[in-house]
């Protein structure tokens, strides 16, 4: 039995990660993802940078659902100084993989091997070295370019490059209540990691998926509420609900965006606001 694995953040598990495990499949007959909950990157700089565009939740969920048995590692300094021969034979040692599916451009280890010591890592370890080919087209998948386009509110182009629509999920908190007071009550969502990418703050058409599996469509504002609060204000997530009547409070909901509406504005007073609030509902219920 051939035991495969492919290595790597896999932050998104966009397009390109996808053709990557499907060639991995191929040359297996189990496949094994290897990732890492923490990004490597924040341990090499000492900075939490860049965000993740999935958590280890979100990212076990979403291999699993392509076939393949993750194995999720915590990095840190210790990983950080093996060398290409000591991880490959860590995943031989503890994992059983046989035969290593890697990017065409991938290099490993703190010796950062590369295509030209394939052979040599494979005489060394046992475990067959084998190279994925690159994806087909022009356009380059990466999941900092994912990231760069949510930053400025394309949700619509990020979720072509993730072949699926950009989530977040957190659980309702308590607010103010304002949107009672004109007719739009929201859910006030808390996202549970700070280290999660929200998109660009604005106004999102996005569909809503509460714990029992019900989907609304929804009309979700991230910002800091300036016509209500100080421009100082943290960053919040509140989701109108349409068509959802009853208690959210403490329950997890999962919000996948579909547009950006527009920008966050400063109305003069709550009427205006309502009013556009009206508009952008209107406008979410056609996308």
């Amino acid at each position: 039995m051939v035991i495969g694995a492919t290595i790597g953040m896999f932050d998104g598990v966009h397009k390109g990660h996808r053709y990557l495990i499907s060639q991995l499949k191929e040359h297996c007959d189990e496949a094994v993802v290897v990732t890492f909950e923490n990004h490597p990157r924040w341990v090499v700089t000492g900075k939490r940078e860049p965000q993740l565009l999935t958590t280890a939740e979100e990212k076990t969920r979403l291999l699993s659902e392509l076939g393949v048995r993750p194995i999720v590692m915590r990095f840190d300094e210790r990983m950080r100084r093996l060398t290409a021969q000591e991880f490959v034979e860590k995943l031989s040692r503890e994992a059983g993989v046989t035969r290593l599916v890697l990017g065409f451009n991938n290099s490993i280890g703190s010796d950062r091997l590369g295509a030209t010591e394939d052979e040599k890592l494979t005489t060394a370890t046992g475990v067959e070295i084998v190279r994925a080919s690159e994806l087909p087209g022009e356009e380059r998948v990466n999941s900092s370019k994912i990231r760069a386009l949510l930053s400025e509110g394309e949700v619509e182009a990020a979720a072509r490059l993730l072949t699926r629509t950009y989530t977040i999920e957190g659980e309702v908190g308590h607010g103010k209540a304002l949107g009672r007071t004109i007719g739009y009550p929201t859910a006030n969502i808390e996202v549970g990691s700070a280290d999660k990418l929200l998109p660009q703050i604005g106004v999102y058409a996005a569909d809503v998926a509460t714990e029992s599996g019900s989907i609304y469509r929804g009309v979700v504002n991230i910002g800091r509420r300036p016509t209500v609060a100080s421009g100082d204000a943290p960053v919040t997530i509140e989701a109108y609900i349409d068509g959802f009547s009853g208690d959210l409070y403490g329950t997890k909901l999962r919000v996948a965006f579909l547009r950006k509406l527009r920008g966050e504005m400063k109305f003069a007073d709550l009427t205006q606001l309502q009013s556009a609030i009206a508009q952008d509902v209107m406008t979410a219920r056609e996308v």
